[in-house]
């Protein structure tokens, strides 16, 4: 069977690799164990610290053998049948897989969920679970993104010595978060696709940072059971991938089954037209849909470089067909500010659900230290050595929800204000209004907010690279609830126009010389 080079490992797609599997040309069994070595060549040796645990060998090779002997019999599960996966140590795997769930906590190290990912019916092949921001980034304040107790670190696989002391929440060097391990991994080539959750940026804002294609769906259109969930309003488990037919095949696998019979027959597939004929975009001011200076400085070199390339893109797909509205706008997060002036209308719904949702995740656990909220906490006090080192000894954010949680009237009144702002005062102007199909804005900024408080699905794709800092960015796109269909559209007609993803040059040299340099297109 052929051994993939480190390039191959790098760039393959899911879909081609199922293409070598249905030729032969390599089995699930070789894929597997390629991947295994790959893994334990880089993640730790060059400190990536992108998996939290792999499963045993000899469970993924029994595995990875039935699938392959399924595939001879002509029997496939799936368009993915035989590939292997990462999945955040946020969603549930059944023991029998070898893998603990922890969401990044020790006090979650024993604990043994019921049930398992429903993607192994599919035939995908679970390969590790990957290090996150400890419980989604609700634990405390001003947490670093990719850090969990369990996992530490993790770091970019484009960025020479990882995350820089005393790096803004969102600086240059960061790989953002709470997906962090899982976009890091398939941009390293541990997999070529993994699943992560997001409530607000969890999934785009990390994959950005990896040059991958990523989509958050409709909350409501997939299944979250077995999911650490901050709010079932907000939250939604999504794909992470290196090519658009990757993430359309994942989608469509992660809806429910109500909203994966109402799709057009050839699923998300028949809207990859690679055109952009027919769509009507409008995109938002850079100057205004950027990051705080508190969270990423806004080094003047950088903001050229990032507005150029964006407004580079606009001509660009202008001039291929799209109808563009630029610039268009929309109101911003200081907007989603509750009228007392005390929190978000986000925060006000989170902290509403979340302590509730702890209780029901955790109650649905067998063999485990904690039962509630407020037990984890008292663990977590019990066991501050591990749980609380000195320079992440916060879990104000768990204390808060559970102390102070606002009352149903508040937590209404959040839901009403969020409706108003962005939705009637926000998209409606230029969905209905103006006729647009999609919103576009640089990812570096908040506009994932906007998309947790409308419920609205948003995805990215690959933009360009720092060319001081080695580190990818990316473009976002909106659209309404439900039509994931046109963002698929979208960023089909993106991938054939716009040049290929950026690839991790570091993991091409040897580590013990692994020198600075940008990123090469592939």
């Amino acid at each position: 069977m052929a051994a993939l080079s480190i390039e191959q490992i790098l760039t393959l797609y899911a879909t081609e690799l199922a293409v070598m599997l249905a030729k032969r040309t390599i089995t699930s069994v070789s894929l597997v164990e390629q991947l295994l070595e790959h893994i334990s060549l880089h993640d730790k040796p060059r400190n990536l610290r992108a998996v939290l645990s792999t499963a045993p060998r000899d469970i993924l090779i029994k595995a990875a053998s039935q699938l392959d002997d399924e595939r001879a019999q002509g029997k496939l599960r799936g368009p993915l049948h035989g590939i292997p996966i990462l999945i955040k140590d946020a969603i549930n795997t059944h023991p029998s897989l070898g893998m603990p769930t922890t969401v990044g906590s020790f006090a979650l190290a024993d604990a043994k969920p019921a049930g398992n990912a429903a993607l192994i019916k599919n035939g995908l092949i679970i390969l590790a679970k990957t290090n996150l921001n400890e419980f989604c980034n609700w634990k405390g304040f001003d947490s670093i993104n990719g850090f969990s107790a369990v996992g530490g670190q993790t770091n970019s696989a484009y960025i020479k010595g990882g995350l820089k002391d005393g790096e803004a929440a969102m600086g240059h060097s960061s790989p953002l978060g709470s997906s962090t391990g899982s976009a890091v991994g398939v941009s390293a080539g541990y997999s070529p696709l993994a699943l992560g959750t997001e409530t607000d940026g969890s999934l785009v804002q990390p994959a950005a940072r990896a040059a991958l294609y990523a989509l958050k769906p409709t909350p409501g259109s997939v299944k979250m059971d077995g999911a650490w969930t901050l709010s079932h309003h907000f939250d939604a488990i999504g794909g992470m991938t290196k090519s658009v037919t990757d993430l359309a095949i994942i989608t469509e696998l992660l809806h429910t089954d109500q909203v994966r019979s109402k799709l057009p027959t050839g699923g998300y597939l028949s809207s990859l037209s690679k055109s952009f004929e027919g769509l009507k975009v409008g995109f938002l001011d850079p100057e205004i849909w950027h990051l705080p200076e508190r969270l990423c400085p806004q080094i003047p070199s950088v903001v050229q470089e990032l507005n150029e390339t964006y407004e580079q893109a606009i001509e660009k797909i202008n001039a291929s067909g799209a109808h563009v509205e630029y610039p268009v706008s929309l109101p911003g997060f200081e907007k989603l500010t509750m009228p007392d002036g005390d929190m978000t209308a986000m925060e006000v719904v989170m902290l509403r659900e979340y302590s509730r949702n702890i209780d029901q995740y955790l109650g649905n656990l067998r063999d485990c230290n904690v039962r509630t909220a407020a037990k984890l906490i008292a663990w977590n006090e019990k066991h501050a050595e591990i749980e609380l080192p000195f320079d992440h000894a916060n879990q104000q954010r768990l204390i808060q929800a559970c102390k102070k949680r606002p009352t149903a009237e508040q937590y209404e009144e959040a839901r009403r204000h969020m409706e108003k702002v962005v939705i009637e005062n926000g998209f409606e102007p230029l969905f209905s209004g103006k006729g647009l199909d999609l919103i576009a804005v640089p990812q570096d900024s908040k506009i994932p907010s906007l998309a947790t408080a409308s419920g609205y699905p948003i995805a990215t794709m690959p933009l360009g690279v720092l060319k001081d800092y080695g580190r990818p960015f990316g473009l976002a796109i909106m659209a309404r609830a439900g039509r994931e269909d046109i963002l698929f559209k979208f960023m089909s007609a993106f991938e054939a126009t716009f040049p290929k993803r950026a690839i991790p040059t570091l993991l091409l040299q040897p580590i013990q010389t692994v020198r600075p340099g940008a990123p090469t297109k592939m």
